[in-house]
């Protein structure tokens, strides 16, 4: 094998190692779509909204990422409360600060993430809510542009007590917060509507 050979081969080696890596690369910076993902919640929420009727609602903070540079834009949200084997949705969605509140109309989440405030309401269509003394489970679930299916992105298990529950029926609030070193949350009530 002659220099010439070898260095023909060698360019030939580089290059196609360096048409790999930007064909990698390419790949992952705009062409991959990766998932939406959700983090465990720092505070859930059970209450009522009073606007246009008191109605049951959930409220959750916490981030939304993409695990792709490219994002994803969330078309609309909700999220089920099972207790008992009895489901419950809660269909209107808003997002924001609590003074500066929109209602989920689309909303686009990049890598660095998006971190908010999520109200989950009851549809003003729906029968009123009871909340009473047991487990729940709650799953937040949305749906992407462009895909037929939601995608369910976290499942919550909170439990209400007897305190919880008379407090829930006087129209007050529980606030339950995420214990970081157990991974559980804790429950308190809290007049805020």
């Amino acid at each position: 094998m002659t220099d010439a050979t070898t260095i023909a081969i060698g360019s030939s080696i580089i290059s196609l190692m360096s048409f790999a890596v930007s064909t990698s690369t390419m790949y992952f910076a705009w062409l991959r779509r990766g998932r939406l993902s959700m983090t465990n919640p720092a505070l859930v929420f059970f209450g009522f909204d009073a606007v246009p009727k008191s109605t049951a609602k959930i409220f959750l903070r916490t981030l939304l990422y993409s695990t792709a540079a490219k994002g994803q834009v969330i078309e609309s949200m909700y999220a089920t409360l099972l207790r008992d084997g009895v489901e419950q949705t809660f269909s209107f969605w808003g997002y924001g600060e609590t003074s500066n509140l929109t209602p989920g109309s689309g909303l686009y989440v990049g890598q660095a993430g998006v971190t908010v405030n999520h109200h989950f309401v009851l549809s003003v269509h729906q029968p009123a809510y009871e909340f009473v003394a047991g487990d729940y489970t709650i799953e937040v679930f949305a749906r992407l542009v462009g895909k037929s299916a939601p995608i369910r992105l976290s499942q919550i298990t909170v439990a209400v007590d007897s305190q919880h529950a008379a407090a829930l029926q006087g129209q007050a609030g529980v606030l339950f917060e995420l214990q970081p070193d157990s991974g559980f949350y804790i429950g308190h009530v809290n007049d805020r509507h």
